[in-house]
C-alpha cells in the first residue's frame, strides 16, 4: 500500500457501509471504529466517518477511510402500471404478467446514497438476512454502484445482532 507524506499508509480508499436504519448504522460505526471518536454528518440520513484498519472480504486488514450510513427501509416502491389492474374486480392472474413501475420512495434517500457512494472503492451492505433485507440490498447496490470508483467491489456483511 502506498504511503503518504507522513509515512503512514494511504487512506485514500473509502469503504461505504450501508445499514437498514440509522440506529444500526450508528451501532456499526461504534463497533468498527474500535471506540475511537468518529465524525458524524447530518444530511438526509446521518453519516459517520472514521479511519480504521479492518479486513474486508478475503483481503488482509488495511487502513481505510470508512463511511457508515443507512436507508430507512426500501429505497424504491414497485407498483402496477396504470391500466386494467386499477379496479378491485381485476383478474388476479393478470397480476403475474402486468407491467410494473419502479419509483423512489424518497428522492432524498436516493440523492444521499449517490452522494456518499461517490468515489468509494468498496460497498458493504449491512441489511437484514431476510427476503426484505435482500431486496433492499439490491436497491442500495443499484443506486450506489454507478458512483463507486473503478476499483469497486460490493460485499455483503453477515451478522446476527448489532
Amino acid at each position: 500500500m502506498a504511503a503518504d507524506a507522513s509515512g503512514e499508509p494511504s487512506t485514500s480508499l473509502v469503504v461505504l457501509h450501508v445499514a437498514e436504519k440509522p440506529s444500526v448504522a450508528l451501532a456499526i460505526a461504534t463497533a468498527l471504529s474500535g471506540g475511537q471518536r468518529f465524525r458524524s454528518v447530518d444530511g438526509a440520513l446521518p453519516t459517520h466517518e472514521f479511519t480504521a484498519r479492518l479486513p474486508l472480504g478475503n483481503a488482509a486488514p488495511s487502513l481505510r477511510r470508512h463511511r457508515v450510513t443507512s436507508v430507512r427501509g426500501h429505497v424504491f416502491a414497485l407498483d402496477f402500471a396504470p391500466g386494467p389492474l386499477d379496479s378491485w374486480d381485476a383478474d388476479p392472474e393478470g397480476c403475474f404478467a402486468a407491467p410494473t413501475l419502479k419509483s423512489p420512495c424518497s428522492a432524498g434517500v436516493v440523492g444521499h446514497l449517490s452522494a456518499v457512494a461517490r468515489g468509494a472503492a468498496e460497498l458493504v451492505l449491512w441489511l437484514d438476512a431476510d427476503a426484505e433485507g435482500e431486496s433492499i440490498a439490491f436497491e442500495v447496490a443499484h443506486v450506489c454502484e454507478p458512483h463507486l470508483s473503478s476499483r469497486k467491489s460490493v460485499l455483503r456483511a453477515r451478522f446476527s445482532v448489532v
